[in-house]
C-alpha cells in the first residue's frame, strides 16, 4: 500500500466498507458467462471531475451496481456518480458535501453514502434525478466507511471515535456514542479512519483508534462490553469485526488477527498480521486480504493458515470476493486477480495493455460482469469469457458488490 493515513493525510489504509445488508435481489448473469477464462474488456471510461494532483492517489470507493446503474465516489467531485451500466456514461451527479471515499449503500428504496466532511446523505432511489438528498446529518468528523444499514437504522463512524444512529427514512438522531480513548494505547501516529459497525445479536460491534473493541446496545447505544486488540506501531481497528458463529474475528492494522468469545473475552486463537479491508467469511473459511499484500485462506474455527497467496505488490488486498470460478481481489499497488480458492495459485491476471495505477476500491461483481476504478480514476467494465460455466448459471451472483448481500 502507500502507507498509512497519518497526521491527517489520507492513503487507502482507511477503507473498511463493504458489509452485508438487506437489498432487493441483483439481476442474473447471461448464460453461458463465466469468469474462469480472463475476462475482455468491454469499455473503459475516464471518470470526469478534478481528483487532488498528487503522485499516491488512491480511489478507495468501492463501486456499487443494481440492475440499471454503476453508484461510485470519486476524488475528483463532491458526490456520487450515477453511471450507466452499459457503458459508463454520467447519468446523475449526487451531490455531498465532500469527496465521497466509500462505497454508498443500496436499499429498497433509498442510497446512503457518507462523505470526507462528516456527512451523511440519503437519496431517494426513484427521485435521483432531482439529486437533491431526503435528508443529511452531519457527525463533526470525516467519515472514511460505509453506513450500516439495519432494521430501519443507519449507523456510521466517524474518525473522532463517534458512533451515530440515525433514522433510516428521516435520518433524525436516535442515539450517539462517544469513545474515551485509552491513553496508554494511542499511538504517536493514528490512522486517519474507523470501521464500518457491524451489528449482530441486538448488539453494535465498533472497532476505535486506540485498539479497542466495544459492542454498543443496538436501540440505545449502552456499553456492553469491550476488549483491547490492536497492537504494534498501529494498533487501530480498521477492518470491521466479523462475527463467527458466536465468536469475533477481529484484528488491528499492524497486528494481531484473533478470534474473540464475546461473552467472556477470552481469545480462541491468533495469528500475528495486520487487517486493514473487511474480511469474507464462506462457511468456516475466512478469507483475509492483509495490508502486506497477501491474501490468506484461514480456518475460521481454529485459526489455521491454509494458504498464503502473494501479490508481489505490497499494495494492501481488497476484500475477498468468492464466485464460483475463484476469488476476485485487487491490489492498491497492482492490478486484478482470480485466485484459485482449494490451492491459492493465480488464475488470471487482469492487464489492460498499459500501466495499470493499482485498484483500491473493491471491485464490483454482477454475474460474468466485473467493475473496478482504478487509482488513476479509470473505470473498467469486464465480461468473462464465453465458455461451459463450471456451476449452475447463476451461481455467481451468491456474491455481487459491496452493498449487496
Amino acid at each position: 500500500m502507500n502507507g498509512p493515513l497519518v497526521g491527517g493525510m489520507f492513503s487507502a489504509a482507511f477503507l473498511a466498507s463493504g458489509l452485508d445488508y438487506e437489498v432487493t435481489a441483483p439481476a442474473l448473469a447471461a448464460p453461458g458467462t463465466t469468469l474462469e477464462a480472463p475476462p475482455l474488456l468491454i469499455w473503459e471510461r475516464r471518470l470526469p471531475g478534478a481528483p487532488p494532483d498528487t503522485a499516491t492517489r488512491s480511489e478507495t470507493a468501492a463501486p456499487v451496481v443494481d440492475e440499471q446503474y454503476i453508484y461510485v465516489g470519486y476524488s475528483g467531485v463532491n458526490g456520487v456518480l450515477v453511471l450507466d451500466r452499459r457503458d459508463g456514461a454520467v447519468v446523475y451527479e449526487l451531490p455531498t458535501q465532500a469527496t465521497v471515499l466509500t462505497a454508498p449503500v443500496l436499499t429498497a428504496d433509498m442510497l446512503y453514502v457518507t462523505d470526507a466532511a462528516g456527512y451523511t446523505s440519503a437519496f431517494l432511489r426513484d427521485r435521483l434525478e432531482i439529486g437533491l438528498p431526503a435528508w443529511t446529518h452531519f457527525s463533526g468528523a470525516p467519515i472514511l466507511s460505509s453506513p450500516t444499514v439495519a432494521d430501519g437504522v443507519v449507523y456510521i463512524t466517524n474518525v473522532d471515535d463517534l458512533v451515530y444512529a440515525l433514522d433510516a427514512r428521516t435520518g433524525e438522531l436516535k442515539w450517539r456514542h462517544a469513545h474515551k480513548l485509552e491513553a496508554v494505547r494511542v499511538a504517536e501516529l493514528e490512522l486517519f479512519g474507523a470501521p464500518s459497525p457491524v451489528v449482530a445479536d441486538g448488539s453494535v460491534l465498533v472497532g476505535f483508534s486506540d485498539g479497542f473493541l466495544v459492542a454498543l446496545g443496538a436501540a440505545d447505544g449502552s456499553p456492553r462490553w469491550s476488549a483491547s486488540i490492536g497492537e504494534g506501531v498501529y494498533p487501530d481497528l480498521i477492518a470491521p469485526p466479523q462475527p463467527v458463529g458466536s465468536s469475533v474475528v477481529v484484528g488491528g492494522y499492524s497486528e494481531p488477527l484473533l478470534s474473540l468469545d464475546p461473552t467472556t473475552r477470552a481469545v480462541q486463537w491468533r495469528l500475528d498480521i495486520g487487517s486493514s479491508s473487511p474480511f469474507t467469511l464462506e462457511g468456516e473459511t475466512l478469507w483475509h486480504g492483509g495490508p502486506d499484500g497477501i491474501l490468506r485462506r484461514i480456518d475460521a474455527r481454529a485459526g489455521n493458515v491454509v494458504w498464503e497467496w502473494d501479490s508481489g505488490t505490497g499494495g494492501s488486498i481488497t476484500r475477498p470476493i468468492p464466485t464460483a470460478q475463484g476469488l476476485l481481489v485487487a491490489s492498491s499497488e497492482g492490478s486484478m486477480y482470480l485466485v484459485d480458492p482449494a490451492t491459492g495459485t493465480t488464475r488470471w491476471t487482469f492487464d489492460p495493455g498499459f500501466l495499470l495505477t493499482g485498484i483500491s476500491g473493491m471491485p464490483a461483481v454482477d454475474g460474468g460482469t466485473i467493475y473496478a476504478v482504478s487509482n488513476g480514476g479509470v473505470l473498467y467494465a469486464l465480461r468473462g469469457g464465453e465458455g461451459t460455466p463450471t456451476a449452475a448459471p447463476d451461481a455467481d451472483v451468491a456474491w455481487v458488490s459491496p452493498a449487496w448481500r
